[in-house]
C-alpha cells in the first residue's frame, strides 16, 4: 500500500508542476497576445489617422484649387457681364479642370445658363439664398438640369461693380471624386467614407455601390466603449463595430473637413488590422506549443527517470528485506535473486562469491538455456576476471559493468565471445564488490530487458548479497543452535512456536500433525539412570526423523515430540506412524501417538490440540491396559475383602466396579471417610484420621500437575456446603499420571432441607 501511495504521490507532483507551468505559460501567452492585439489596434488607429489626414488634405487642396479656378472664371464672367456680352465665350473656352467637369451660371432671375442653353429654375433654387451663402462646396445634391442625377456643386459669386450678378457653379461628378479617392483608399488597403456632417449623405463610399446615408451604421453592433452616437456627434475619433457583410469587426477613424462641412472616415477590417498580429500569433502559438511539448517531454523524461529510480529503490528495499528478514539458510539469497531477475526481466540472475557461493536462478520460460555446471564454472571465472581488472584499473570497491558479445570483445577475448554466442547471451550486466583482501562478490543478470535499471539495482544491493552470504556462513551454527534441540538434534520448542505462526499464514494443503509422548521415561530414568533416559529420547528422535523424513520434527517438551507433514495424505502419514512404532519395538520402547489431518490448515494450534487429545487418549489406554495387567492380582485380592457373602450385593459390586473407581462417604463436619463396598481406590486406611490428608496425598502422587489446583478446591468444605445446599452437584474431570481420565462428583446425603454434613464422593471412569 505504501508503495502505491508513493508512486501515486510523485506522479501527482509532476502533474501539478506541469499544470502550473502550463498555466503560467498560458498566462504569459495571453498577456503577450493581448499586448500584441492592443498594440496592433493602436497602430491601426494611428495609421488610419495619418491616412485619413492625407486624403482629407488632398480633398481640401483639390477643392480649394478648383474654387480658385472658379474664382478666376467668375472674374472673367463679371467682365463679360460688365461689357454687356454673353457668357458663351467663357463656356466655349472652358475645359474640365481638377475635379470640375462642367460649369453653369445662375442669374439673378433664377435662369440657369449652361453651354447647351438656359433654363428657368424658379422654384427649384433661390438666387437670393445662394447669394447669401457666398462661396461654398455642397454635399451630395440634385443636378439642376437632370433631376435624376446627383452631383457636388462648387459655387463662387460673380460680382460686377460690387454687386453679385450671378453664381458660377463648378460641377463635380460623384463617380469621379469617388474614383479618385477610392483609388487612394485602395492603395492604403482601406475603406473610405465621406459624408455631409449635417445631412449624413455619403459623398464617397468605397463599400457600397449606391450612395446612401451614414445612418446605415446606426444598427451595427458596436464593440465595447464605442457607439454610433459618438460617431455622429464628435468631430473626430475612432470607432469599432461588427461588419454586416463579414464576420469580423471594422475599425474606423473619422475626422471633420471643416472647410467643406464634410466628415471623412477610413476603415479596415479586423483581418487587415491584425494581419501582421495574426502572423505573429501563429509564430507565437507554434513557439508556445513547442515550449509546452518540450516541457512535457522534459517532465516525461523526469517522470520516467524518477519512476525508474523509484522502481530501483523499491526493488532494492524488497531485496534487502528478503536478505535480512528471511532465515531459511541459503533460500533467502535465491529468493532475492528471483526478485532481481523479475525486476530486470532477464533470462537469469546470478551471485558469485570467491569464498563460498555460487547461486543461479533461471526463469522457467528459459529452462532450455540453463548453463551446464562446466559452463557455469567457466562463466564465473571470466566474470570474476573482468571484475578484478575493473578493480585494478579504478580501485573502486563497488563497480558496475556490462559485457556484450561485440567487436571489441571478439578482438580482446574471442574465446569468451564465442562462449556467449553459443549460449545465446547478448548482455551480462553486473555489479562487483571487492575488498582489500581481493575477496570478490558479483551480482548480475543475463539478457536483461531493462539492462540499465538492472545495473542500478545490482549496484545498490550487491553488498547486501555479500553481507547476507557472510551472515549465513558465520551465523549458521548460531541459527542452528537456536532452532535445534541440543540432546536429540530435532528442532526445539522455539522453532515449533515460530512455525505455528508460519503455518497459520501459509495455510498448507494436506497437512498433518503427529503428537508423540514417550511412555515410561520416568521408569527408565529411575531404573537405569538419566543417561539411559537420554539415550531413549535420542533413539526416539532419530526414529521420528527416519519415519517422517522430509518433514519437520520437534521436541516440544521433556518426553514430548511433534511432527508436521505438508503436502501429504493420511495414508502416507499412517504409514510413517507404523514405521515409527516398528522402530520403537526394536528397542522395546513405547510412545503414545495422536494424529490430526486437514485438507487445508487454517488453525495450526487447533490441530495440535486435537492431536494432543488423541495422544492423551492413547496414553491413558496404554496405562489402563498396563494397570489392568500389573494390578489384576492386587485388585482381585482387594476385591475379595469387599465381598459380603450376599450373592446379589456381590454381583452389584462387580458391575459397579466396571464404571466406578471408588465411592466414599465423607463427613464434612469430622473430615472422616468410609469406603462404600468398592475396592480401596485411594489406598484408603480405615485408621486414617482425616480424609483431606488422604485426598491431598492422592492428588500429589496420582494426578497430573496441571489439575492439582482445580481438584484440591474440593477440600474447601465451606464452598462445597454452599454448592450442595443450593442443589448443585460439584463435579470435575481430571487426568492422572497414568493417562487415565477420572470424573469426581460430590453428592449430598440426607433430607433436602437438612444441613449439609454427610456427602458421597464418587470417582468414576470416563
Amino acid at each position: 500500500m505504501a508503495k502505491k501511495y508513493a508512486k501515486k504521490k510523485y506522479k501527482q507532483h509532476y502533474v501539478v508542476y506541469t499544470v502550473l507551468t502550463a498555466i503560467l505559460l498560458s498566462a504569459v501567452f495571453l498577456a503577450m497576445a493581448g499586448y500584441f492585439y492592443t498594440t496592433a489596434e493602436a497602430e491601426a488607429e494611428e495609421d488610419l489617422h495619418v491616412q485619413t489626414k492625407q486624403i482629407k488634405d488632398d480633398i481640401i487642396l483639390q477643392l480649394i484649387s478648383d474654387r480658385e479656378n472658379l474664382a478666376t472664371m467668375a472674374n472673367f464672367a463679371a467682365k463679360l457681364y460688365g461689357d454687356g456680352e454673353s457668357y458663351d465665350l467663357m463656356f466655349e473656352s472652358f475645359k474640365p479642370i481638377g475635379l470640375i467637369e462642367n460649369i453653369g451660371i445662375l442669374n439673378s432671375d433664377n435662369v440657369f445658363v449652361t453651354k447647351t442653353g438656359s433654363m428657368d429654375l424658379d422654384g427649384l433654387i433661390s438666387f437670393e439664398e445662394e447669394k447669401e451663402r457666398g462661396e461654398y462646396v455642397s454635399g451630395r445634391v440634385e443636378d439642376l438640369t437632370r433631376p435624376d442625377n446627383e452631383l457636388i456643386r462648387s459655387a463662387v459669386p460673380i460680382k460686377s461693380n460690387g454687386e453679385v450678378v450671378g453664381i458660377l457653379y463648378g460641377v463635380i461628378k460623384l463617380d469621379k471624386i469617388g474614383e479618385r479617392y477610392g483609388q487612394m483608399a485602395q492603395e492604403y488597403d482601406a475603406q473610405l467614407f465621406v459624408y455631409g456632417k449635417d445631412t449624413g449623405d455619403l459623398v464617397i463610399d468605397t463599400v457600397h455601390k449606391d450612395l446612401g446615408n451614414i445612418s446605415f451604421l446606426k444598427d451595427r453592433k458596436y464593440n465595447k466603449n464605442y457607439s454610433y452616437d459618438e460617431l455622429i456627434s464628435n468631430d473626430k475619433g475612432f470607432v469599432s463595430f461588427e461588419s454586416a457583410y463579414r464576420d469580423e469587426s471594422l475599425y474606423l477613424h473619422y475626422s471633420t473637413i471643416e472647410e467643406l462641412g464634410w466628415v471623412i472616415g477610413m476603415g479596415r477590417y479586423g483581418s487587415q488590422v491584425f494581419a501582421e498580429t495574426h502572423r505573429q500569433m501563429k509564430t507565437l502559438i507554434i513557439v508556445f506549443l513547442a515550449m509546452i511539448c518540450i516541457i512535457g517531454l522534459y517532465v516525461l523524461v523526469l517522470m520516467v527517470s524518477e519512476k525508474r529510480v523509484n522502481s530501483v529503490t523499491e526493488s532494492a528495499s524488497e531485496v534487502r528485506k528478503e536478505l535480512i528478514e528471511t532465515v531459511d539458510g541459503q533460500n533467502n539469497i535465491l529468493d532475492a535473486l528471483i526478485l532481481v531477475c523479475e525486476f530486470a526481466k532477464s533470462r537469469s540472475s546470478f551471485f558469485f562469491d570467491t569464498n563460498d557461493g555460487d547461486y543461479h536462478y533461471v526463469r522457467p520460460e528459459y529452462s532450455t538455456d540453463v548453463l551446464s555446471n562446466e559452463d557455469k564454472i567457466k562463466f564465473k571465472a571470466e566474470i570474476i576476471k573482468y571484475a578484478k581488472e575493473y578493480y585494478n584499473l579504478n580501485g573502486a570497491s563497488v563497480g558496475v559493468m556490462c559485457i556484450n558479445p561485440n567487436k571489441h570483445l571478439k578482438t580482446t577475448n574471442p574465446e569468451f565471445y564465442n562462449f556467449l554466442k553459443e549460449n545465446k547471451i547478448d548482455d551480462v550486466s553486473f555489479a562487483t564488490v571487492i575488498n582489500r583482501a581481493n575477496h570478490v562478490s558479483i551480482l548480475g543478470t543475463i539478457n536483461a530487458k531493462h539492462g540499465r535499471a538492472a545495473r542500478m539495482l545490482a549496484e545498490k544491493v550487491a553488498a547486501c548479497f555479500s553481507i547476507a552470504l557472510y551472515d549465513k556462513n558465520h551465523l549458521a551454527k548460531t541459527e542452528y543452535d537456536a532452532k535445534t534441540d541440543a540432546l536429540t538434534g530435532v528442532m526445539n520448542r522455539g522453532a515449533y512456536e515460530n512455525d505455528l505462526v508460519e503455518f497459520d499464514v501459509e495455510q498448507p494443503l494436506n497437512f498433518a500433525c503427529v503428537y508423540v509422548d514417550v511412555n515410561e521415561l520416568h521408569i527408565c530414568n529411575n531404573k537405569y539412570g538419566h543417561a539411559a533416559g537420554d539415550q531413549m529420547l535420542v533413539y526416539i528422535a532419530n526414529s521420528l526423523k527416519e519415519a517422517f523424513h522430509g518433514h519437520r520434527v520437534y521436541r516440544v517438551g521433556g518426553d514430548e515430540f511433534l511432527a508436521f507433514c505438508k503436502n501429504t495424505d493420511i495414508d502416507a502419514v499412517n504409514k510413517s506412524v507404523d514405521t515409527f512404532v516398528s522402530l520403537l519395538k526394536q528397542r522395546n520402547y513405547n510412545a503414545a501417538l495422536g494424529v490430526s489431518f486437514r485438507a487445508r490448515n487454517t488453525n495450526t494450534d487447533e490441530m495440535v490440540k486435537e492431536a494432543e487429545g488423541r495422544m492423551n487418549s492413547a496414553k491413558a489406554l496404554y496405562y489402563q491396559e498396563k494397570e489392568q495387567k500389573n494390578e489384576a492380582i492386587a485388585r482381585n485380592d482387594e476385591y475379595v475383602h469387599t465381598k459380603t457373602g450376599i450373592l446379589e450385593i456381590d454381583t452389584m459390586i462387580s458391575v459397579l466396579k466396571e464404571k466406578y473407581n471408588g465411592i466414599y462417604r465423607v463427613s464434612l463436619d469430622t473430615d472422616r471417610a468410609r469406603r462404600i463396598l468398592m475396592p480401596a481406590y485411594l489406598k484408603y486406611n480405615e485408621n486414617e484420621e482425616h480424609f483431606s490428608n488422604l485426598f491431598s496425598k492422592y492428588v500429589s502422587e496420582e494426578v497430573e500437575p496441571d489439575y492439582h489446583r482445580a481438584v484440591t478446591t474440593f477440600l474447601n468444605y465451606g464452598v462445597l456446603r454452599t454448592q450442595l445446599s443450593e442443589g448443585k452437584v460439584p463435579r470435575i474431570t481430571y487426568l492422572k499420571h497414568n493417562g487415565e481420565t477420572v470424573v469426581l462428583s460430590v453428592h449430598k446425603l440426607g433430607d433436602e432441607d437438612s444441613q449439609v454434613s454427610e456427602t458421597l464422593w464418587i470417582f468414576a471412569k470416563k
